[in-house]
This record gives C-alpha cells, structure tokens and sequence, in this order.
C-alpha cells in the first residue's frame, strides 16, 4: 500500500535536524542511541546519501547509503552502494514507506553509476521483494580457550604489539588494503570508518563486549598483520573467565595469521573465545586438535543486487570462452528484465553482456535475485537448480553456465557496515 501523505525528503546536516531523522531509525532496531554514536555516524555520513519518510513534519523512517568499491571475479573492483540504517516506526509499517525507500536510493545508485548494491540484513526474508540475494556466506565461532590446541607446532615468528589509534592508523589500513586485493566480496573502507569504528573504542561497545586493543605482527621491522579484539571481564568463586571477543584478524600471509591466532589465544585470564566474522572456510578448522570444539555456525554475508545487469556482470571475468543467454525476471527495476547473452569470446575471461538479438531462446531463467547469489561465487547454477530456483531451458545449459562462472575463491565480506 502506497500512503501518498508520507513524503520522502533528506534531512539537513543541522544536529538538531539530523538527529530527529535518526531516531525512527534507532526505534525500528531497538537502540539505546547515545550522545557518542550520534557524533560518530556524524563522521561518516554522506549527506546526500540519507533519504527519510516525514508524516507532517515528524520523521517516520530513513535509511542511508555509503559509497564503497566492491571487489568482483577476477580482482577489479567496481563502485557499490553499501545500504545501511533502514528503519521505519511501528506506528508506520504496511504504508509502503520502505519500498519507497528502497527504490529512491537504488535510483540514486544507478545514477551514480554504481552498477551494485549490497548490503547486511537485519532480516533475510525482507531484501529479497527488493532483488537481493546472498552473496557471502560467513562464520562465527564460539569455544573454549582449550579448545585452541594445535596440531603441529610452529616456527616463532616476528613480535606482536598493541598501538593507539594514532598508530594504527599508519600501520593497519595499509595491512588491509593489501590483504583485500583480488578477494571477491571485499568492500573498501574509509579514513572516517578506520578512526572512528574499527580502531576507535566507544563507551556502548565497552559495556557489552569489554575494552577494545588492536596488536600488530611485526616481523623484521615490518607489518605482516594485525588483530582486533575485546576483553569481557568475568570472573567467579573459581577465578577468571573472560570472554575474548575476536573482532578481525587480518594477515598477509598464512604463518602471519596463525602467529595472531596463537598469541591471541595465549591472552591470560581468558576463559572463552568468540569470533563475530569469519570466512567459512577458516584455516583453523585444518589446524586444530579437535576443530569440532569451535562451535562453529554459518549464516549468510552480504547480501547483493545488481542495479545495472548489463554493467555488473561485464564488470567481472569468466572461465571462458563461452556464451550463455540468461532470461531475467526483475519486479521491482523492470529495466533489467529480459535476456541477456553474456559473450566471453576468448581465454581472457572477459564478457560482453548485451540483449539477445530477437528470436533467441534462453539457456537459463531466473530472477534478479537468484542472479545475485551467483555473481560473486557464493552459489552455482546447480545449487540454484537443486533448490529450484532456476528453470533450465536447454539440456547441459546449468553446467555449461556453471563452467562459465566458477571463481577459484570463495567469496568474503569481513566489513561490517
């Protein structure tokens, strides 16, 4: 149902006004929205990314966009817009006002040329309606420290060490940066982010998940990884046992990052160890005495839609040669309905997408959102098919796209935004 009394409209960077277009937003998810989160997100906002729902002149619901680049199949990477903070009052549900939302700031994608958009789900079953699928998948781990026992032993290697935020914002960024490249389903971060969320402490963070440290490895002088983390204290009539809340560790190599695991887990006083975000094939599942102990659970990552069919699937590369004609349904941006021949003429793997010429057949047909879990290589064409999510119009036609599509890695989003 559309409610033509609810007008959408941006906010102004006034406090005053930027602060009652957030509160709905805060409501919708529950939050405790302090002073200190305030002048956070007042840091990293993109002014002209904010769109809201007004009843009159009182805020009903909002959301926000960020502008990231994505790392697509084959290492480039492409402008995205990273939706975050949607939200619309109770009072205000069923009207259409998040379908309105939703449409104005895929519309502003498409004119910035951001030929995807991604995002995490509060609820998976409501981006769907929207066209977005799963496009990551990602772990957690939750255990004992005990469970942590390895089984080869390692070389020493370099010295870990914690720096301030000052430091780290030398050393870490470019860490990143450089483990990132080439990984699908990386998005990048900005300076503001780094300062103020991933390296900065703040007060709600510490009262839930403890104090905050970031430690570098460093071997012969130079940065090869580093850690994030939290220390819960608690303790009982029989002494420590603190949670460590492992928030990133990011290495430049494979002994750098076990160096960070070992050290980490060596932290006294420490009962368990919790693990927000991991990919789900982690090398300790490979490295432990008994991996069954992490406790490990998988749920999906991002989420992705392509904005722009054509522009975001030329924008990755293919195992080709090869050619497939993919029948696209598209309810919510019908410009993308149709079909689609995607054309990698020689090794290189690189396509050309265009409409089919008239009177060819599809080999595939699927919806825009099936189309998403595909793009970054966290499903098949025979998973969609298994499921049934796909429909087959010619004999061989799935493994052949399936042979067109492979990546060599699975893809990892280890930003939260």
């Amino acid at each position: 149902m559309h409610d033509d009394t609810i007008e959408l409209r941006q906010p102004t960077a006034d406090p005053k006004v930027l602060r009652a277009f957030l509160e709905p937003i805060a409501v919708a998810f529950g939050d405790d929205y302090t002073d200190e989160m305030f002048e956070i997100d007042r840091q990293l906002f993109e002014m002209d990314r904010l769109v809201g729902a007004v009843d009159g002149e009182t805020w009903v619901g909002g959301a926000c966009a960020e502008s990231r680049r994505l790392t697509v199949p084959g290492g480039a990477e492409i402008r995205a817009a990273a939706i975050s903070g949607v939200g619309v009052l109770p009072s205000h549900r069923r009207r259409g006002i998040l379908t309105r939302l939703m449409g104005w700031l895929l519309d502003q994608a498409e004119d910035r040329g951001e030929a995807v958009s991604v995002l995490h789900a509060s609820e998976g079953a409501i981006y769907p309606h929207f066209g977005y699928g799963i496009g990551t998948l990602q772990a957690s781990i939750d255990a004992e420290r005990s469970a942590f026992r390895f089984s080869r032993p390692a070389e020493p290697l370099g010295r870990v060490r914690l720096v301030d935020v000052d430091e780290g914002m030398r050393l870490i960024p470019a860490i990143f940066e450089q483990a990132r490249a080439g990984g699908p389903g990386e998005v990048s971060r900005s300076p503001a982010e780094w300062r103020h969320q991933l390296l900065g402490d703040n007060s709600s963070r510490r009262s839930t998940l403890g104090l905050k440290s970031n430690a570098v490895l460093e071997v012969d002088g130079q940065p090869r990884g580093y850690a994030s983390y939290r220390v819960k204290s608690e303790w009982d009539d029989r002494g420590p046992k603190n949670i460590l809340n492992v928030l990133e560790v990011v290495a430049l190599d494979p002994a750098a990052e076990r160096t960070l695991w070992e050290w980490m887990v060596g932290i006294d006083l420490v009962g368990r160890v919790k693990v927000w975000r991991t990919p789900v094939q982690h090398p300790l599942f490979l490295q432990l005495l008994d991996p069954r102990r992490l406790g490990l659970t998988i749920r999906e990552g991002i989420w992705v839609r392509l904005v722009d069919v054509r522009a975001a699937l030329e924008a990755r590369t293919y195992a080709g040669p090869g050619r497939v004609t993919l029948e696209v349904t598209d309810a919510f941006r019908p410009s993308n309905a149709g079909r689609w021949t995607v054309d990698v003429p020689g090794d290189r793997g690189v396509a050309s997408v265009a409409a089919a010429e008239p009177g060819v057949e599809p080999d595939l047909a699927l919806d825009v959102a099936d189309l998403a879990t595909i793009y970054l290589g966290a499903f098949t064409f025979a998973d969609l098919a298994h499921a049934g999510r796909l429909r087959e119009c010619r004999d061989g036609a799935v493994a052949a796209a399936d042979r067109l599509f492979t990546t060599p890695f699975a893809p990892w989003c280890s930003t939260m935004f």
